[in-house]
């Protein structure tokens, strides 16, 4: 019975730790690695989901706001530069959506924005997405004698499948319940010792 528990326990309110290519779900941030350097990885979409945040995927199409936090401070010294390309297929959910795809890169980007320097430390994205498909995000940083190039699949207008966030706490709470319900019924009832007559 406890393992069951555990199990729907888990299913239902564990946080994502997989991601795509670069892009990784740590707790409750995402994460984009590029090479030795992390920035922190937001994505949003105001008109449809006011206050929620997304890892990669975007789940409607529509303005589209992704921000880059520096983690590490180096790069506020070097050139930084975001191109998405667009796609055939989906994130593979592999170890495999990270790989550099040189042919990709040397694509027409779907857009860009040229490589600079950001010395706040913040890269904000705003791109308007006007139909569902399936992209490649490219982040490519440059310094003195070292460059770097993060790959992260995602795709726009796919929602994902399954229980929403919002739910899985309410949902998860409710089968508790019925949980320790079901464990005090099935409890053998305390039966007190009689005296014994003499």
């Amino acid at each position: 019975m406890s393992k069951v528990f555990y199990i729907i326990l888990l299913t239902l309110i564990a946080t994502n730790t997989w991601g795509h290519g670069g892009v990784m779900n740590e707790g409750n941030e995402c994460k984009l690695r590029v090479g030795p350097y992390v920035m922190n990885f937001s994505g949003y979409q105001p008109s449809n989901k006011v206050s929620q945040q997304f890892c990669d995927d975007m789940p409607t199409v529509g303005k589209s706001i992704i921000v880059l936090d520096f983690i590490d401070n180096k790069l506020r010294d070097m050139t930084v530069n975001f191109r998405v390309i667009k796609s055939d297929v989906a994130a593979l959910g592999t170890d495999e959506d990270g790989i550099i795809n040189d042919d990709e890169l040397a694509q027409t980007p779907h857009f860009e924005i040229p490589a600079k320097q950001y010395p706040t430390g913040t890269m904000t994205i705003s791109q308007d997405f006007t139909e569902k498909g399936h992209f490649i995000g490219y982040v490519v940083v440059e310094g003195e004698n070292e460059k770097f190039i993060s790959r992260f699949p995602f795709s726009v207008g796919y929602p994902k499948p399954g229980i929403p966030a919002a739910l899985k706490a309410p949902i998860a709470v409710f089968l508790i319940i019925i949980i320790i319900m079901v464990w005090l019924a099935r409890r053998k009832p305390v039966v007190l010792n009689a005296k014994k007559e003499d």
